[in-house]
């Protein structure tokens, strides 16, 4: 299957590897019914049978390692987290889009950490960086897919650590000056970091995130959202960054609850 794979296969783990696909499966179904799955799965150049569908979801049956990356591939030709998303998304009559609810839905970040194991098979993740509070369970799966380690920046300091690196910046709603804090010891010099957030908007958590990596001698190497409003974001993109995911890009004049 190539060095690459191989490499990667190695790093992860094949149990690891098989459980994530037949999580984002599992996570698939969620949204969808089977014949729905197999029909994406099938556009996309995979063949899978109602019956082997059914042992992964259950879990009676593993797919092999090799299935597994294929699977995997393939829910993320056809972004599969994007349809999960613009199934689960509510957006009330006020124009708020729920994004707390869909942080914390573990079919979503099933298909979130099986989309960012395929979309970095090249990129290597020493550190996952989030904010708390909503970016926790996102960062948490994106770690464990990756192998690689979690550090989370908070808007106060506790006795967790004896020091910690610091960026303030300005929050208009309401009008405010804004802090995160990272422990000191969360991130060493060189190493290659994945941002990883819920919602990103007006790019300014993305911004802060990004000059507390370079604060701790780290450099972003790509970001991973599951929403994506408006364009304003896109210029506090490092230029670092190799990639950017973006599970759902939500148009219009929506408002998010729960963001950052």
């Amino acid at each position: 299957m190539g060095l690459n794979m191989n490499v990667k296969m190695r790093k992860l783990g094949s149990a690891r590897l098989q459980l994530l696909a037949v999580e984002a499966l599992r996570g698939l179904r969620r949204f969808m019914g089977g014949r729905e799955v197999i029909e994406l799965l099938v556009r996309e150049g995979l063949r899978v049978t109602q019956v082997d569908l059914s042992r992964y979801v259950n879990g009676s049956v593993l797919p092999s390692p090799e299935r597994s990356l294929e699977i995997l591939r393939a829910l993320a030709r056809a972004n599969a987290l994007g349809l999960a998303l613009q199934r689960r998304l509510t957006i009330d009559e006020r124009g708020v889009v729920n994004i707390a609810a869909v942080a914390h839905d573990m079919a979503v970040l099933g298909l979130a950490a099986a989309r960012a194991y395929t979309e970095l098979e090249d990129v290597e993740v020493d550190k996952v960086l989030t904010a708390a509070v909503n970016g926790v369970p996102l960062g948490t799966l994106m770690a464990h897919a990756l192998g690689a380690g979690l550090c989370v920046a908070r808007q106060d300091q506790d006795a967790s650590a004896e020091s910690y690196i610091e960026v303030r910046y300005f929050a208009p709603d309401p009008p405010r000056y804004a802090h995160l804090y990272l422990p000191s010891f969360a991130l060493s010099r060189g190493d290659r970091v994945l941002i990883v957030d819920d919602l990103l908007r007006s790019g300014r958590t993305l911004r802060a995130l990004s000059e507390l990596t370079s604060l701790g001698g780290a450099k972003v190497v790509a970001v991973l959202s599951l929403l994506a409003m408006g364009e304003d974001w896109r210029s506090a993109v490092p230029r670092t960054a190799s990639k950017v995911i973006v599970g759902l890009e939500v148009k219009g004049p929506q408002r998010a609850q729960g963001g950052l």
